[in-house]
């Protein structure tokens, strides 16, 4: 994960070969600015087959007031402009865009983000893309907390291009147990892998001694055939990519 665009470079020499690019970086810059981005992604060498949702984190779907046709508009730019990056996996995993309220009608609301979903499906399906939704915990929203939960609303979307992706320090507060790896594993199709043992919840690198044992979770990733991206948090160096890529290789 890149959380600021100049730590391109950085990454290139690290040894990833792939970035996974924050779109509200990028959907704002004139067109010097994005062919900025697309000069230095060709000189690593580096792809950027990921971005997240080009949304604001101020911005509240679930909201009323909520103006579909302004935001409409202003991922259909965002996700033009991260097709010609080279994205093909946009990610949602803002849990604040989704918070319903505590009290009132909520059917309503619900059906404005699974019309907005839709609308970002859509879109993303005229440039090959494909739209993940990430289940997450009671601490970041009070929408989509399991993965039974997030799929029964995947269906609703009734789209081919739309599916779940999973972090690993989100499995607990989700309720995601190896059963359910298994179960839910054809619609998992991306992975965001950090250390699980934060409390407060900080995206960290897997590192050798973290006091954390990561082969489980590989073997059930091995298990279930995954082949998709595994994305490491913005901290991660080369002493935790070559680790995670062991941890792969010797699951």
């Amino acid at each position: 994960m890149i959380s600021r665009l100049p730590e391109l470079e950085s990454a290139a020499r690290d040894g990833f070969t792939t970035v996974q690019l924050n779109a509200n970086d990028f959907v704002e810059l004139d067109e010097q600015g994005f062919e900025g981005i697309r000069s230095t992604l060709k000189s690593t060498g580096l792809s950027a087959e990921v971005c997240t949702v080009p949304l604001p984190p101020e911005v509240r779907v679930t909201e009323k007031g909520f103006n579909l046709y302004i935001w409409t508009e202003h991922v259909k730019k965002g996700i033009r402009m991260a097709s010609g990056l080279g994205c093909r996996e946009l990610i949602w995993s803002d849990g604040r865009a989704r918070v319903l309220p505590w009290e009132g009608e909520v059917i309503g609301l619900k059906e404005q983000l699974l019309q907005f979903l839709w609308i970002l499906c859509d879109t993303c399906g005229q440039y090959e893309m494909r739209l993940l939704i990430e289940p997450l915990g009671p601490r970041r929203t009070n929408f989509l907390n399991t993965m039974g939960e997030t799929s029964d609303f995947i269906q609703m979307v009734k789209k081919e291009n739309v599916a779940a992706l999973i972090s690993l320090r989100e499995l607990s507060e989700i309720g995601l147990d190896e059963a359910g790896l298994r179960r839910f594993g054809n619609l998992i199709a991306h992975v965001q892998m950090e250390n699980p043992m934060h409390t407060d919840g900080a995206r960290v690198c897997p590192l050798p001694g973290d006091g954390y044992d990561y082969r489980p979770f590989i073997r059930i990733l091995r298990e279930i055939d995954y082949e998709g991206i595994i994305t490491l948090p913005p901290d991660s160096g080369p002493e935790g990519l070559r680790y995670c890529q062991e941890l792969w290789a010797n699951a």
